[in-house]
């Protein structure tokens, strides 16, 4: 009866401590999984803004607001050439 015992005790231990590494190594992933998402959906947000705003700024341009410089810089920002410009 007490070896029983100590067997089921050894056994809840034993998943216990199983059931604490799973959540341990699940954590870091977790995180990491959390960090790249965000990144992502911050790079497509700064994407999207960046192209509205040379689209304005080429508007701008044509009407002859925007000085050469700020498109030259927001080409070379977004990753094309500013030379097109």
């Amino acid at each position: 009866m007490l070896s029983s015992a100590v067997e089921w005790a050894a056994a809840v231990l034993a998943a216990g401590l199983v059931a604490a590494m799973v959540v341990l190594a699940a954590g870091p992933v977790w995180v990491w999984w959390l960090y790249r998402r965000l990144r992502r959906r911050v790079e497509a947000f700064a994407g999207t803004a960046a192209g509205y705003a040379l689209q304005t700024a080429a508007a701008a341009a044509g009407r002859g607001k925007l000085p050469p410089q700020v498109g030259h810089e927001l080409r070379r920002r977004l990753g094309s050439r500013p030379e097109v410009w």
